[in-house]
């Protein structure tokens, strides 16, 4: 994003209010958006993969710079619609970062937090184990048998949380 405007008030850290104005990024869709049908009608699996690599790597470059999205749902990653979207040639976007946190390490309590949001913002759009092995592989940036033995833990924790969240969804809707 390029920043056009930005202000601060107050010299409290604590009580500090900030803003940043950006310039508009359009044309764009969101991902959730862009793979509302995906189930119904899967895109190219280039493309797919492509996508998907680049979440991973966005959000993994994101966390290991120290910054939790506190929103993190496939929602804020936007796709620019500029120029056809493909698996050679697109542009993503993170957006809503008026909660993020930064700090020199984030904790697993964060990382876990954001990784939860986005893979329960994900469930129904038709991902298949191997996409999901590929964000893993991706987001790490290890290999997968060590990925699978090292964060058995959290891996089993983000199925429980997201299928948490999941249902709530179904019971109470967008009043989350």
């Amino acid at each position: 994003m390029t920043a056009v405007a930005y202000g601060e008030r107050g010299d409290n850290p604590a009580a500090q209010h900030s803003f940043i104005v950006t310039e508009e990024l359009a044309p764009t869709v969101s991902l959730e958006d862009f793979s509302i049908d995906w189930v119904k009608q899967p895109p190219a699996p280039r493309l797919k993969r492509a996508l998907i690599a680049e979440v991973a790597r966005m959000t993994g470059m994101m966390h290991r710079a120290g910054v939790n999205h506190r929103d993190c749902y496939i929602c804020h990653f936007l796709l620019h619609t500029d120029r056809p979207v493909t698996a050679d040639d697109f542009k993503l976007s993170v957006i809503d970062l008026h909660r993020a946190q930064t700090r020199a390490k984030i904790s697993h309590r964060w990382r876990d937090k954001d990784l939860a949001a986005l893979y329960f913002s994900a469930l129904d759009i038709g991902l298949t184990r191997r996409d999901k092995l590929r964000f893993l592989r991706g987001y790490f940036q290890q290999p997968l048998r060590q990925i699978l033995a090292e964060e058995a833990g959290l891996l089993a924790w983000l199925e429980g949380k997201a299928q948490k969240l999941y249902e709530r969804k179904q019971r109470y809707g967008d009043a989350l």
